[in-house]
C-alpha cells in the first residue's frame, strides 16, 4: 500500500472489538513515535501505555473532565490507551535565547510522534483515535505523572469493530489551504 493510500484510508475509530492489543504491537507503535522528528532533537515526550484492566478503569475516569464532559463517551470499550506526555525540551541555547521558551516546539513534536504511531497502528491492523480531553490532576494522581508534565493527548488503540470502506475525507480545498510565495 502506498503512503497516500494509507493517508486516505486512516480514520478515527470510535467502535472497538472486545479484543486485547498485544504489548508487542503497542511497543511497535511507541517505537515509531520515539523515532519521530523533534525540534533540536529534544524528544520532549514520554509515552504511557495503559493496557491493564485497573489502569484502563482509571484512564476512563481521567478522560472525564470537571463538569462531566468527555470527548470519549465510548471509552469503556477501548482495549488500550497511550498517553503522550510533554517532557522538558532541551533545545539549543540560540533557540532558547530567541524564543525564551524551551517548549516552543514541544506540542508540534508530540503531534508528529502521535501521527507516526497512528500510521504504524494502521499498518499493524489496529485502529486509533486521538483524545484531547483529560483531567490533568487525575492523570497525575492515577499514573504518577510528575507535576509539570502535561498530558497533551491520549490515543485510543484497538481493533475496529467495523469493517467498511473508509469515509470520504472532508477537507478544505487545496487552493484554500495552500499558496505559493505569498499569502
Amino acid at each position: 500500500m502506498s503512503f497516500m493510500d494509507m493517508v486516505y484510508q486512516r480514520e478515527s475509530c470510535r467502535s472497538y472489538q472486545d479484543k486485547p492489543v498485544s504489548r508487542e504491537l503497542l511497543t511497535k507503535m511507541v517505537e515509531t513515535g520515539r523515532l519521530a522528528p523533534s525540534g533540536c532533537n529534544a524528544q520532549p515526550w514520554k509515552f504511557l501505555v495503559i493496557d491493564e484492566p485497573e489502569a484502563k478503569k482509571k484512564m476512563c475516569e481521567a478522560l472525564v473532565v470537571e463538569g462531566g464532559a468527555t470527548g470519549c463517551p465510548w471509552r469503556d470499550s477501548v482495549p488500550a490507551f497511550i498517553a503522550l506526555v510533554e517532557q522538558h525540551a532541551n533545545v539549543m541555547p540560540s533557540v532558547l535565547d530567541y524564543y525564551g521558551d524551551s517548549q516552543r516546539f514541544a506540542q508540534g513534536d508530540i503531534g508528529m510522534a502521535a501521527m507516526n504511531m497512528m500510521y504504524e497502528a494502521d499498518d499493524l491492523g489496529l485502529a486509533t483515535c486521538v483524545l484531547g480531553m483529560s483531567d490533568q490532576s487525575k492523570m497525575e494522581e492515577f499514573f504518577g505523572i510528575p507535576e509539570g508534565h502535561t498530558v497533551r493527548m491520549v490515543l485510543a488503540v484497538g481493533y475496529s469493530a467495523e469493517s467498511k470502506e473508509p469515509r470520504k475525507k472532508v477537507r478544505k480545498p487545496l487552493e484554500e489551504v495552500c499558496s505559493f510565495n505569498q499569502w
